[in-house]
């Protein structure tokens, strides 16, 4: 993807069109007091790989065994 491509290209993300095992996280990391998460999915226009950064704003509690050993069962 060139560099004018990827400026003109709007890059709609939607839920439904991403599944957790699209999502691989690269980083957790604290800035200004807040938590926060980079991740890369592709897109589901054109599937180039997009960085997104979220910040954390809730955590909740987990009845989840550690470590996750069939996912899959977790996003039915």
């Amino acid at each position: 993807m060139t560099y004018e491509y990827a400026r003109s290209h709007e890059h709609e993300l939607e839920a439904e069109y991403l599944a957790p095992t699209d999502a691989v996280v690269l980083d957790l990391y604290e800035r200004d007091e807040s938590l926060f998460i980079d991740v890369v999915v592709p897109c589901p226009t054109c599937s180039e790989p997009l960085r997104l950064s979220a910040r954390v704003t809730e955590v909740a509690d987990s009845d989840v065994e550690l470590p996750l050993e069939d996912a899959d069962e977790l996003y039915d």
